[in-house]
């Protein structure tokens, strides 16, 4: 969403607004919606960084916003997957753990996030939800609060995975495959 189309949008509103009130006798504080609209939409920008157009999240940046992305493996540079009113599938069936702790964060704001594990990676997965839901392997769930997960082959001395995922007011499920 660039800014000419945001505009464009705020005065279509603005008109809409004028003429429901005009016609109708329908009172809209359309002043008051304009600018929560445009405080919205900064924030957005803010958020995502660098005034890139957010609809379109282009290129690796594991955002998505109004739409569904498919990852697979582990990113070169970030290790964080963000779902805003949209879903992020991020498959890391056939990864190899390089590191002694690997670190990926998924959040799911309004929006849906699926991580597909091998049942060979050996992975501690800490959920956040508010009011929302992190559902993980064996079907634990945590609909509110805070909850850890340790897969059966974890063991500190090894390379392991961990997954910080927070749900707010959207879902998360870790699962095998």
């Amino acid at each position: 969403m660039g800014i000419g189309l945001f505009l464009g949008v705020l005065i279509i509103l603005l008109g809409l607004g004028i003429i429901l009130n005009v016609i109708f006798h329908i009172h809209i504080p359309i002043f008051k919606v304009l600018f929560g609209l445009i405080l919205i939409f900064i924030g957005l920008k803010i958020i995502f960084g660098s005034w890139i157009p957010f609809p379109s999240c282009q290129g690796n940046s594991g955002n998505v916003i109004f739409q569904e992305r498919t990852y697979r493996g582990l990113p070169g540079d970030s290790k964080e997957y963000n779902a805003v009113f949209g879903k992020v599938v991020v498959d890391l069936r056939g990864i190899e753990l390089k590191e002694k702790v690997t670190k990926i964060k998924i959040s799911a704001v309004f929006g849906g996030a699926e991580v597909i594990l091998s049942k060979a990676t050996p992975v501690r997965i800490k959920a956040e939800a508010v009011f929302g839901g992190v559902q993980v392997p064996e079907n634990m769930t945590g609909a509110f609060g805070t909850s850890t997960y340790q897969s059966n082959n974890f063991n500190e001395n090894q390379n392991y995975l961990v997954i910080e995922g927070t749900s707010v007011f959207g879902g998360i499920v870790i699962r095998y495959q």
